[in-house]
């Protein structure tokens, strides 16, 4: 490969804080406010012009994961319903009572993201928006600044503890810190894809929805569509005046900008192909139209920091509890296929209808989770400990987020966005706790971390 060589120049440390925070979406903005609630100077890097990630670029609602499973039992508490109050009271999302008699919470992406600038400015976060993390600058075995690129130029973040809230463990892999990628196979994540909202559709009654979701099952059977699912007529927001599917796929590596923008690519034919068959074909539908797509395309998993322990699919199943719980999940053994396939091959287990043509399935099915044994018992919950935070290479390093330390399996149901909040309300809170103490987030001490999540309304 050819290449260029860049010349040395000086790089202007613009901010320097107790907590550094890289990633503004469910992990990270709570990590950020919890941060600066507890009294730590806090900066919040951000790639997008508004806070939320897969929430607000990505369209994706509801908020899974508040209730324990099959139940309506509150798990997470603390930031996740403070937002869904604010959200609530511009009408922009359920309120809590409501939230936690249905299975997600439903809401408004517009609203959130001004709940969350909000909650930002009035905790004194100091936010950094369209801004990419480039790269980062080591002092010995630790971080020492993070640097940014933004219409500015480049720029260093110097900070004593640096919270990964990129989905993508991209600041611990530019650390040199330990990270796994996918399924351990063949380092393969699951596949991604994005929201699609619809307006000008008909009424239609439960019986003919159940009718057009099998109509476009079957022609995305036929090699018509990449969908794994024909729900399009999905409304899973707040407002109900337009569709909000979730049913795009799209198998590749989020690290990868090829990849990326092929998934992209394939998103918007593929949403532009149900609309012009939909108006071309089914009487009634002729006005529909693409009210809008999510800004970015969302992966569901790439890298995992490594921690000292590591979130298992058992722990998902068996409902894991640990003395370090600094979280509650319950969403379940959910992996969307690595390989990309469409309808009906939707999810990655023993049951999969495509068998040995997969080559992972013919290797691994005998190890395969079987659909019975992907569910937390109805009820109950797992733990996330806090040593799934931490990364074993780099000691002033936090994860938070769907890049904690798992496997696939594990981090299937840990990554949904209810427990993410709560991930990055410990990891903040940790981090500040360490800093407040002048000690590295391994040495905090957990039952005090524990304590004071509970004083903040945190279930733990």
């Amino acid at each position: 490969m050819r290449t260029i060589t860049e010349p040395s120049r000086q790089i202007p440390v613009v901010d320097e804080a107790d907590v550094v925070v890289c990633g503004g979406g469910p992990g990270g903005f709570s990590a950020a406010i919890a941060a600066a609630r507890q009294g730590a100077k806090t900066v919040l890097i951000e790639r997008y012009g508004f806070l939320g990630g897969a929430a607000t670029a990505g369209l994706v609602s509801p908020l899974l994961g508040h209730t324990a499973w099959n139940s309506h039992t509150p798990i997470v508490e603390g930031l996740l319903r403070e937002l869904t109050e604010r959200m609530h009271a511009n009408d922009g999302a359920q309120s809590w009572a409501e939230a936690i008699q249905n299975w997600g919470i439903e809401f408004d992406p517009e609203a959130m993201k001004v709940a969350l600038d909000e909650m930002c400015m009035e905790a004194g976060v100091k936010l950094l928006l369209h801004t990419y993390v480039a790269d980062v600058v080591m002092d010995g075995e630790q971080i020492g600044a993070i640097l940014i690129e933004n219409k500015s130029g480049r720029q260093a973040v110097a900070g004593r503890v640096f919270v990964d809230a990129t989905g993508d463990a991209d600041v611990a892999y530019r650390a040199g810190a330990p990270t796994t990628h996918g399924r351990a196979f063949d380092q393969r994540p699951m596949s991604m894809g994005t929201f699609i909202h619809l307006g000008g559709l008909p009424p239609v009654n439960a019986s003919r929805a159940a009718e057009l979701r099998e109509l476009i099952q079957q022609e995305t059977a036929r090699g018509r569509f990449l969908f794994y699912d024909g729900r399009f007529l999905d409304r899973c927001a707040y407002h109900k005046d337009h569709t909000s599917a979730n049913m795009t796929r799209y198998g590749g590596d989020p690290n990868s900008a090829a990849d990326m923008t092929r998934a992209e690519l394939s998103v918007r034919e593929n949403t532009w192909k149900l609309v012009r068959y939909l108006r071309e074909n089914l009487p009634g539908f002729e006005g529909v139209y693409v009210q809008q797509t999510s800004p970015g395309v969302t992966p569901r998993e790439s890298r995992q920091i490594v921690g000292p322990y590591v979130l298992t699919g058992q722990d998902v199943s068996s409902a894991a509890k640990f003395d370090d719980a600094i979280a509650r999940g319950s969403w379940w053994i959910d992996i969307h296929c690595p390989m990309g396939w469409a309808y009906p091959a939707h999810l990655c287990r023993f049951e999969c209808p495509k068998e040995n043509a997969c080559p992972y399935w013919a290797a691994e099915h005998e190890r395969m989770f079987r659909h019975a044994e992907l569910f937390v018992p109805d009820g109950d919950w797992y733990d996330i400990p806090y040593r799934s935070l931490l990364s074993i290479g780099v000691p002033n390093l936090l994860s938070s987020g769907r890049c904690i330390s798992a496997t696939h399996e594990g981090m299937a149901g840990a990554r949904v966005m209810g427990t993410c909040v709560a991930i990055g309300q410990a990891a903040g809170t940790a981090a500040a706790l360490a800093t407040g103490s002048n000690v590295l987030p391994a040495q905090v001490d957990v039952q005090q971390l524990r304590a004071v999540l509970r004083e903040n309304g945190q279930l733990v």
